[in-house]
């Protein structure tokens, strides 16, 4: 087949490695135009405009995907078209391009978790089981009938970098498969009329950790938000990202620090606390809280809040 790939973010690699890999022809890589990144707000492409021009493929990164330029894609001859984590909304006419449509893969167990952030949303809800979804597009965010679902179980450990890079290789160990036996009609795309679950964009509010929630939803917060955007809380005026942390049995009031043989204890709401273990002060990476106790003056009783 002829195939046009829309993606932006790295969850799509392994799909368009799949697609290099295979026996059908990619005419062109469609990717999110670079932006400012880092300290120095240098430009930066996205990974998958950095993946496709080191496989020496074709790359176009529209700001908009036009008119104009979905008449371009169309000209191209396109069979089918396949996007993942591309992150825009994909006009009608695009839809229409192709002779079989645009496949989505999705990473959730469509109808649930409809959205930007299925990952972390499931992580968060304290989910046991997620997956991939291939879905036909249409009009609506995540809304298509589904073609294919492949079920994948939540670890006690996984944080959304964790499992985001499991979904991607079961996408791509799956991908040839759906798209041949949906274009041979093997594979009929199915409605969607369960009831649906919206996972929403991560907002910078929902970052902060509130003490008074119990520890075990605190610790599904720092997975859920790990690698980005990070759970944060405030120390001394100055805010602390945690990065890693486990449900312990001290009990303390909300906030407050208990410091135990080099160990960092934190009261949340409830009998409970949270053990840190990992941590990002502003400005810095990632250390361990040995590391960080030995810079930091902070003693029992101290106590962590909230911006």
């Amino acid at each position: 087949m002829r195939i046009i790939f829309l993606g932006t973010s790295g969850f799509a690699i392994p799909c368009l490695r799949a697609l290099i890999e295979s026996k059908h022809s990619i005419l062109c890589v469609v990717s999110r135009p670079p932006r400012p990144a880092g300290r120095g707000k240098k430009l930066r492409h996205p990974p998958v405009a950095e993946y496709a021009q080191k496989s020496r493929l074709e790359i176009r990164q529209p700001e908009k995907l036009t008119g104009d330029f979905v008449e371009t894609l169309k000209s191209m001859g396109p069979e089918i078209m396949i996007s993942a984590a591309y992150g825009a909304w994909l006009p009608e006419k695009l839809l229409k391009a192709s002779l079989l449509g645009v496949v989505n893969v999705h990473p959730s167990l469509l109808p649930e978790y409809r959205g930007a952030a299925p990952i972390a949303r499931a992580i968060l809800d304290g989910r046991e089981e997620t997956g991939v979804s291939f879905m036909l597009t249409d009009s609506g965010w995540d809304t298509g009938p589904v073609i294919a679902v492949y079920h994948e179980r939540i670890l006690p450990s996984d944080t959304t970098g964790s499992l985001e890079e499991r979904l991607s290789v079961k996408a791509a160990e799956n991908l040839i498969d759906v798209i041949e036996e949906y274009s041979s009609g093997k594979l009929v795309p199915e409605s969607q009329t369960e009831e649906a679950l919206y996972a929403d964009k991560i907002t910078t509010d929902e970052t902060w950790l509130d003490w008074n929630r119990p520890a075990g939803y605190l610790e599904r917060k720092v997975r859920a938000f790990h690698p980005s955007p990070g759970a944060r809380t405030i120390y001394s005026g100055k805010i602390l990202k945690i990065s890693e942390a486990r449900v312990s049995q001290y009990s303390a009031d909300p906030g407050e620090i208990i410091l135990k043989a080099g160990s960092l204890h934190v009261g949340c709401g409830g009998e409970e606390s949270l053990e840190i273990l990992k941590l990002q002060p502003a400005s810095k990476n990632i250390m361990s809280t040995a590391e960080f106790l030995r810079g930091a003056r902070m003693k029992t009783g101290d106590k962590l809040g909230r911006g």
